[in-house]
């Protein structure tokens, strides 16, 4: 008995750590392309950094640090819902 218990925990520790796994993976590809498209928006010089995400409904957040060569730091968001990336300021309001 106590052998089946010990596999059982174990089993369900290693599907903890495949499932934190999976999160800090769309977390990591969702600051990617965030990354990619506010370089592309704001020129490569542009520097990015990660300030913190969160995941609500579905939907990932990604604020990040965003600092253009010869301008001054502002926070954007990046939103990606279903492999949609929206990208807005501080306020929510989408970057035109």
């Amino acid at each position: 008995m106590g052998r089946l218990t010990s596999v059982v925990i174990g089993g369900l520790v290693s599907l903890g750590l495949c499932a934190g796994a999976q999160a800090s993976t769309s977390v990591n590809e969702a600051y990617g392309q965030c990354k990619a498209e506010i370089k592309e928006k704001f020129g490569d010089a542009t520097r990015v950094k990660l300030k913190g995400s969160k995941k609500y409904k579905g939907t990932l957040t990604v604020k990040v640090s965003v600092i253009p060569e010869g301008s001054e730091r502002q926070r954007v968001l990046c939103r990606v819902t279903d492999d949609v990336l929206v990208l807005a300021d501080k306020k929510g309001e989408p970057l035109s």
